[in-house]
């Protein structure tokens, strides 16, 4: 394999959002230097000359594949994909791979590409799933996902389950604020964003101490609006998009980690807080149930259940005793299951298995 490469095909790894997140947490936990990995940046959220820089990026993404494939070794295109436009890019480099002759794993990342799926028409319906029998290989990030992708391919045995991995953040417990309520993510209704606050009005009644932070781009504006009217001033605090040091700074801090979304992937969010033993409350929406049993190693509530998430928040606010048990269970249950050393080795046997095909 010492003059083979390997490609991965995804946003860049300087980009906001959980596909970047996984990018790097391959590149810096050593997994592209293993596989000898090349990164061809497909996507970018840059807006400059008016899109053009954007269309750039994809043209001379396709245009590096095509040489790669032509010219050199290459045992398989990893290809990261959510719905809608980068279903739309990607599904097409799935088919310049193919008719290169190239291997092609799918890995499928967002919470909405079912719905997606659901809503499209019959004609796109079956070009989805043109797409992913054409692949040699795909990946979800859930059982949940798993059940759902094994209708819409031929063979159900090249679906894998490869949870998402974040570094193990051993932190000092001694910064934690009591009463500090992180969460980190788009700031907008799919994320909960606006039961959180609603909800913190509750939290704050009967925790005076209680504080909320909102780590995430999005509409600010429109909650910073909400958290007045809801007199909340003092307990909510806009960060604006966190990553990096002060990213772990905020989780250094926290003292819950809450993510009340109502559609999700396998949010890298909550596996950074449970590496970072913070008991999390979320909602049973995509693979956060594989993460978390409801009472064991952090709460589970159903989405918009705004009673139910103001009082799992409390609970974990008051009861240290409770706070403490659900924190280092959550820890326990990352290094099993959402490590790099648990993750890497499962993703290593899809490569092998479709480098010989």
């Amino acid at each position: 394999m010492s003059n083979e490469i390997n490609i991965t095909v995804a946003t860049g790894k300087d980009e906001m959002g959980g596909v970047a997140t996984v990018i790097n947490v391959l590149n810096e936990g050593g997994f592209f230097s293993k596989w000898n990995v090349r990164h061809y940046v497909s996507h970018t959220n840059s807006k400059s000359l008016g899109g053009l820089y954007r269309v750039f990026i994809y043209i001379k993404c396709l245009v590096k594949l095509a040489f790669s494939l032509t010219f050199r070794k290459v045992g398989v295109v990893h290809i990261h994909m959510s719905s809608k436009g980068s279903y739309t890019r990607k599904s097409l480099i799935v088919r310049l791979v193919k008719l290169l002759s190239g291997r092609v794993i799918i890995h499928l990342h967002g919470g909405k590409f079912q719905q997606f799926y659901a809503e499209s028409s019959t004609a796109k319906q079956a070009h989805i799933r043109k797409t992913y029998n054409l692949a040699d290989a795909v990946i979800v990030l859930s059982s949940q996902w798993l059940t759902w992708a094994k209708t819409i391919v031929k063979d159900p045995a090249k679906v894998h389950v490869v949870y998402n991995a974040v570094p193990s953040l051993n932190l000092d417990t001694q910064s934690v604020e009591p009463g500090l309520v992180l969460f980190l993510g788009k700031l907008g209704p799919a994320k909960g964003v606006d039961d959180l606050i609603h909800c913190f009005a509750d939290v704050v009644a009967t925790n005076a101490n209680a504080k909320l932070a909102l780590g995430g781009d999005g509409d600010i504006e429109k909650y910073q609006k909400l958290v007045e009217e809801l007199g909340l001033t003092d307990h909510v605090e806009f960060l604006g998009w966190v990553s990096g040091k002060d990213k772990v700074d905020w989780l250094r801090r926290a003292d819950v980690y809450c993510l009340p979304s109502y559609r999700e992937g396998f949010p890298m969010g909550v596996l950074e807080a449970m590496s970072s033993s913070i008991p999390v409350v979320a909602t049973t929406v995509g693979g956060i149930p594989d993460a978390i049993t409801n009472g064991v190693d952090g709460c589970l509530i159903e989405a918009g259940n705004l009673a139910e998430l103001s009082r799992s928040i409390a609970s974990l606010i008051n009861d240290r005793e409770l706070n403490k048990t659900l924190a280092s269970n959550a820890k326990s249950r990352f290094d099993k299951h959402f490590s790099q050393e648990a993750v890497f080795p499962v993703l290593d046997e899809i490569y092998k298995e479709v480098r010989k095909r």
